[in-house]
């Protein structure tokens, strides 16, 4: 089938598909996005409709050691880091989960 008689037969399939229908934006129900959590110090939000309070933060570090000549003398050192930590009021105190996840050689 030639290329313009596949244009023409989308195009047909598309006007006989049926009207288009806006879609009316207020109409839609709203979801609440996190809360701050002063409580458990900076950077940390409740999620909406859970008891615990978040916080993600990382870090990424980059450097080339050069030589004489403009050669790089070693290999690019690149680190990251991942950390993520979590706090819950229970009835028997405060649960923390931490978990720290990195690489690289600095």
């Amino acid at each position: 089938m030639p290329g313009w008689l596949r244009l023409c037969a989308a195009l047909a399939a598309l006007t006989l598909a049926g009207p288009a229908v806006a879609l009316d934006l207020r109409d839609l129900p709203t979801i609440p996005g996190p809360v701050p959590c002063p409580s458990k110090g900076q950077g940390f939000l409740r999620l909406p409709g859970s008891g615990s309070c978040l916080r993600i933060s990382g870090r990424v570090v980059a450097g080339a050691d050069l030589g004489a000549g403009h050669r790089v003398a070693a290999a690019p050192a690149v680190a990251g880091r991942l950390a993520i930590d979590n706090r819950a009021d229970t009835d028997l105190g405060e649960v923390r989960t931490f978990v720290r996840i990195g690489t690289g050689r600095r």
